[in-house]
């Protein structure tokens, strides 16, 4: 991240210099790391590690420790939403899959099983999706030795280091830009259909798949009663030929 990054600057991907409330600026992180540290004491009494030698160098991260700069604190936010984007771009699939499945297969007990309240379902995605989890937990575990161990605080937002299909080699950095911006954009649509998703079944306690506000996305388009009205008027004959 480069040091004179912010909202508004234009040097990260997806930047629309929207923050009214200036939450990127605000170093929460830090403030629920020392949090979760005064639950122990011991790491709080020790906010120097000692070198061989008996020199003594900050821990960084601890108590006591300076205020970061503002493109330290960006980059966590930005790792932070890629993550949860990542998440959400498989959940916003898998769910409607799922209970697109239950409908086919599980048809009796269809409509009284929700992702929210639970229910009689087909196991099989909820699995792939705890195996997907399971793996980028393990990415994230990865990617961070390796940040700790050779690159520090110089990495991207979100970076894996893992690219078997090497994707993003040999790419000129505009491309790769291009890649970041797309995968940012459709993580926040992603999210915001998710939150949509956990709103719709815990107030109307059914399937999205089955909700008629749904139909033009979950439903194929010769099966939606307008659309069909609309294609018999024109087999018929009978639509108003609005061309001059």
């Amino acid at each position: 991240v480069p040091a004179d990054a912010g909202v508004g600057s234009e040097k990260l991907p997806a930047d629309f210099g929207f923050d009214p409330l200036e939450l990127s600026t605000k170093d929460y992180f830090k403030q629920v790391q020392k949090f979760v540290l005064n639950f122990f004491p011991e790491s709080n009494k020790r906010p120097e590690q000692e070198l061989e030698g008996g020199a003594a160098m900050p821990t960084a991260g601890f108590v006591g420790e300076e205020a970061r700069p503002p493109a330290l604190i960006m980059r966590d936010y930005r790792e932070a939403e890629i993550r949860h984007g990542r998440l959400a771009m498989l959940a916003a699939v898998i769910w409607p899959l799922q209970e697109i499945l239950d409908r086919l297969f599980i048809p009796n007990s269809f409509g009284s099983t929700t992702v929210i309240y639970g229910g009689p379902t087909l196991p099989y995605l909820p699995l792939i999706m705890t195996f997907l989890m399971l793996n980028l937990g393990y990415l994230d575990i990865y990617s961070s030795e390796i940040k700790r161990n050779e690159s520090g605080d110089a990495f991207l937002p979100g970076e894996c280091f893992w690219d078997p299909l090497c994707i993003l080699e040999g790419t000129p950095d505009s491309m790769k830009r291009n890649m970041q911006e797309r995968e940012i954009l459709n993580g926040r649509a992603a999210m915001i259909a998710v939150a949509a998703y956990i709103f719709e079944e815990a107030m109307t306690h059914q399937p999205i798949v089955s909700l008629p506000t749904n139909a033009l996305l979950f439903e194929p388009a010769y099966q939606i009663p307008f659309i069909q009205q609309w294609l018999d008027c024109v087999a018929m004959g009978q639509c108003i030929d609005y061309r001059l």
